[in-house]
């Protein structure tokens, strides 16, 4: 179904630049509450923002279709929103470490998942890579050897992150048969707005007071983590296939490590590092899979 040679190595690079876009989030939602905002006010005008730059963008140079208004594409919507709001639940009871462990067994879900709905071949390379990025991401979480305060609630807030993230996935790869990455990302955050809406109805009183500086730095969010990261996550499931694409998307934690290293000056343990290289070689595995017998894919 997905091409090897250059498809392969053009999708596994916007996997890794979606990584490196989302692993940006971190820095900017210190920024944002640096300059009054809260997590709610962050998360809808991020959206907002993004819907707003992306409908203009396509309106003005694409003359394509602003919208996707499919089924599977408003279900995509409904997922990547849950996800990302079941994982901020999460995080009110849970350690990020093992938050972020958790929620990163996703890639393992959607490879067991492919095999059954797009009838992929069972590929031990992949499950290999699959087991060497979660062992990376033990590592890099500093879950080893710290005292975990568990929460119940919590582990279920982020076990259903984690399905929301994989069924976003599984979508992608049907809805991009017939929709444009660009018109499903615009989609997507549209979709965000009319949901968060709702939940946050009772803040909404922060528009009217917003400064400059903090519409400076929504907007990076919106540019940075969601417009560039959706977009190429799409584009490179499109090109290599979802299960793929979520190994490949392990990189996002490493990505964080190396952000706050260069620009926040935060120190590497050597945990981190290991973790690190665990990870990378993981993504080896996906970006040179085994090459098919003459005849097979082109």
């Amino acid at each position: 179904m997905f091409r090897n040679g250059s498809d392969n190595l053009q999708g596994s690079a916007y996997i890794l630049f979606s990584a490196l876009m989302y692993a940006t989030l971190p820095i900017l939602v210190k920024l944002a509450y640096s300059v009054g905002l809260g997590p709610s006010n962050t998360l809808l005008l991020r959206y907002l923002f993004s819907f707003i730059l992306l409908g203009g963008f396509i309106k003005l140079f694409r003359q394509g279709r602003l919208l996707s208004l499919s089924f599977l594409v408003i279900a995509q919507g409904i997922c990547l929103v849950g996800s990302g709001l079941f994982y901020f639940f999460a995080l009110e009871t849970l350690p990020a470490g093992l938050a972020t462990v958790i929620f990163f067994t996703h890639p393992v879900i959607v490879a067991v998942l492919s095999l059954f709905v797009f009838k992929e071949k069972f590929a031990l390379r992949l499950f290999v890579g699959l087991a060497l990025a979660l062992g990376g991401i033990v590592l890099i979480s500093g879950l080893p050897g710290g005292e975990q305060a568990l929460s119940g609630r919590g582990i279920v807030w982020v076990l259903l992150a984690c399905l929301c993230y994989t069924f976003y996935s599984l979508i992608g790869q049907k809805t991009l048969a017939d929709h444009e990455p660009l018109s499903i990302t615009a989609t997507l955050s549209l979709m965000a707005v009319i949901l968060l809406i709702p939940v946050y109805h009772s803040e909404l009183g922060f528009i009217q007071h917003l400064t400059g500086q903090q519409i400076l730095v929504t907007l990076a969010m919106a540019v940075f983590n969601t417009l560039l990261a959706v977009l190429f996550f799409l584009k490179g499931v499109q090109k290599i296939g979802a299960s793929r694409a979520s190994l490949i998307s392990t990189a996002e934690p490493v990505f964080c490590l190396l952000l706050a290293f260069i620009i926040l000056r935060e120190s590497l343990t050597p945990p981190e590092l290991t973790g690190s290289v665990l990870v990378f070689t993981s993504m080896l595995l996906a970006v040179y899979p085994r090459r098919e017998s003459a005849g097979g894919r082109d």
